[in-house]
């Protein structure tokens, strides 16, 4: 993330003269300059977690797709979307929820690198600001209010997991 993002800053600014080094203008300021600076942050945080996740989705995808129900579903004639859509992405899906989990949780990390190197005014920097001024209350706040997302963010997943899949109930 932290090399993806100066590479980033590096080719659009100076190699292609595309976007400005650094800065940030809000929302209401200038909406598309916003949006095109708060782009290429984003790209790099996601960049990652989009590869891990795509792997992930293959190699489940790929496993489910060699089970007896789906070769049954291809031979009674149905198309292959049906097949993908209707029996095999459904058992596929549950290992990839459980990786968004984790790396939304690797994410909120990734923040506070990602806001620092292109200067975007966040939580992240909120975090620095505090830990360089020793201010430790603002510290604690933003821990605990981190990991109360982390926590709320887990027990959605547990409950996905039970509508996704129907064996799985919870007393």
């Amino acid at each position: 993330t932290f090399w993806l993002a100066l590479l980033i800053i590096y080719a659009l600014s100076y190699g292609f003269n595309w976007l400005p080094p650094l800065g940030y203008a809000t929302l209401w300021e200038d909406p598309f300059l916003n949006m095109t600076q708060l782009f290429f942050p984003a790209l790099a945080l996601a960049f990652h977690d989009l590869a891990f996740t795509s792997r992930v989705t293959r190699s489940s995808m790929l496993e489910v797709l060699r089970e007896d129900y789906v070769r049954t579903a291809r031979s009674k004639g149905l198309r292959e979307m049906t097949v993908i859509g209707r029996h095999a992405l459904k058992n596929a899906i549950l290992p990839v929820v459980t990786v968004s989990g984790y790396q939304f949780a690797r994410l909120l990390g990734g923040v506070i690198i990602i806001e620092t190197i292109f200067v975007v005014p966040g939580l992240g920097a909120f975090l620095i600001e505090s830990i360089q001024h020793r201010d430790f209350v603002v510290l604690q706040a933003v821990i605990v209010l981190t990991a109360a997302v982390v926590l709320t963010l887990n027990l959605v997943i547990d409950l996905c997991y039970g509508i996704l899949d129907p064996r799985i109930r919870y007393s």
